[in-house]
């Protein structure tokens, strides 16, 4: 049993949920964040069934940092500061040209799914450096490493990609590591939205990978565990991809086609 104290913010649904009851599992007081507070307090309940000796949910909206900043008071004031921190609220888009991008679309995408991420690693980050200790996870994507056709998406995550790193010079230091895990085409509620919509091509995403399969959402919640453990005491400033083998076998793929294999 564990008296680690997790907060899982975008914890409501899919991935963020797969985390929190990963956590859960594991022993730990899991505190749930999102907007939906029926989602939320039904994910703080499975958390209770599945292992954790305490769990609650707390509502925000991560595209409102005086929001963020009014979960930061309310943890604080209730539980203390959080052991770990996981940054997992974000929405996703579909594809088109960067000259095509509404802006209005842009700035809502920048906005929850980068600054999102900024401000609550800015507002637990500092309750941290008073405890002097602490992890804290981002999620990245395929997009953090990849031009993908996604303009406004595919920059907010690169920039996740750059904000780990330099959380994790800065706060190094004060004893606490910063890591993030890059999701490939993961079967959360979001992507099985987009395939219904007739928005993504399930049988063309999965053969782009090297492994043949969708990633699930507890593969990923997985990785989190690991990268937030004490067995993963010497990694910080790392964006750990976990794509059932996509970024290596597009580019694999694509060369193959002009330079095909002789067997």
């Amino acid at each position: 049993m564990s008296d680690t104290l997790s907060l899982v913010i975008g914890a409501t649904s899919g991935i963020g949920r797969a985390i929190a009851l990963r956590f859960a599992a594991e022993g730990h007081r899991v505190l749930v964040a999102g907007r939906d507070t029926a989602r939320g307090d039904a994910v703080a309940a499975e958390c209770l069934k599945v292992g954790a000796p305490d769990a609650a949910f707390f509502s925000v909206d991560v595209g409102d940092p005086a929001s963020v900043e009014a979960l930061g008071q309310a943890v604080q004031d209730l539980h203390g500061t959080p052991d770990i921190l996981v940054n997992c609220a974000g929405i996703l888009q579909s594809g088109k040209r960067v000259l095509d991008q509404d802006l209005d679309e842009d700035e809502r995408m920048w906005r929850v799914n980068y600054r999102g991420t900024l401000v609550g690693a800015q507002v637990f980050g500092r309750q941290m450096e008073k405890a002097g200790r602490g992890v804290i996870l981002n999620l990245g994507s395929l997009a953090s490493f990849a031009p993908l056709s996604l303009p406004a998406y595919t920059v907010g995550k690169h920039g996740v990609l750059a904000l780990t790193q330099m959380l994790a010079c800065e706060l190094g230091p004060k004893g606490i590591r910063v890591n993030a895990v890059a999701p490939g085409y993961t079967l959360s509620d979001g992507l099985k939205a987009k395939i219904a919509a007739g928005e993504r091509n399930p049988d063309a995403i999965i053969d782009t990978s090297a492994l043949k399969k969708f990633v699930q959402p507890e593969d990923v919640a997985e990785a989190a565990l690991f990268l937030c453990s004490d067995r993963a005491a010497a990694i910080t400033g790392v964006t750990l991809p976990v794509d059932a083998g996509w970024l290596v076998q597009a580019p694999y793929a694509h060369y193959q086609r002009g330079n095909p294999v002789k067997a």
